[in-house]
């Protein structure tokens, strides 16, 4: 499941660029370009983190982290132009999280953001359009939820994680069936078919080394 972030700042080039930055990480991100929109995105969306801005028309970030900490738990990290210590004490004090001065590293913000939500990045795996998250089974491709078996999981758990590295059959058979497994190695073949069908556009990635076995491999033919 991704985690859903509101972006709470009336710039909108900034807007822009945190969404997009974002996204390719795989969250799940939506925007409000005022205070009183980000109080109503927030009813709405049920947000895992809000980015806040302070400085907005209609409802400062001040009033609006305090509103939503009356009401929720939730992380708050709170944007500002501003280099006051002063400033810094009094986003703490009312309820936010963390604090981050313009301009920023997005690269510093997203590292930031995953540690609050504790996000461990070898939980997941993702490349181009595709999404595994190994704690769940979930596999999106291209922003599409597809629906996997427990074997099929298992299968795709064991092969990313060893990616790079060629399996025989049997081995498949060890690690994904278990080594009291009595049916044919045949069943490997199958489970990849099945396998590379919903990889869709990245099924190439797993591929067929004849006379060995299967390997997933990162490089397109």
């Amino acid at each position: 499941m991704k985690k859903k972030i509101l972006i709470i700042e009336d710039e909108i080039d900034l807007i822009k660029v945190l969404k997009d930055t974002f996204e390719k990480e795989n969250f799940q991100v939506f925007c409000a370009e005022n205070g009183e929109e980000g109080i109503e995105k927030f009813y709405e969306k049920n947000p895992d983190l809000i980015l806040l801005d302070i400085n907005m028309p209609k409802k400062n970030g001040w009033e609006v982290c305090k509103e939503v900490r009356e009401q929720s738990n939730i992380p708050i990290v709170m944007m500002t132009a501003r280099d006051s210590e002063i400033d810094e004490l009094k986003g703490l004090n009312i309820g936010a999280d963390d604090y981050i001065t313009k301009p920023f590293s997005l690269k510093v913000l997203v590292v930031k953001v995953k540690k609050i939500l504790k996000i461990d990045e070898n939980s997941s795996y993702k490349i181009g359009g595709i999404y595994f998250d190994f704690k769940s089974g979930e596999l999106e491709i291209d922003g599409v939820e597809v629906e996997l078996t427990r074997r099929e999981i298992q299968f795709l758990e064991y092969v990313i994680k060893n990616k790079g590295i060629i399996f025989s059959r049997e081995q498949l058979l060890n690690e994904v069936w278990g080594f009291d497994f009595e049916g044919d190695d045949r069943v490997v073949d199958t489970l990849v078919k099945r396998v590379r069908k919903k990889l869709r556009a990245y099924s190439e990635m797993v591929k067929t080394v004849r006379g060995m076995g299967y390997i997933f491999d990162e490089i397109k033919n």
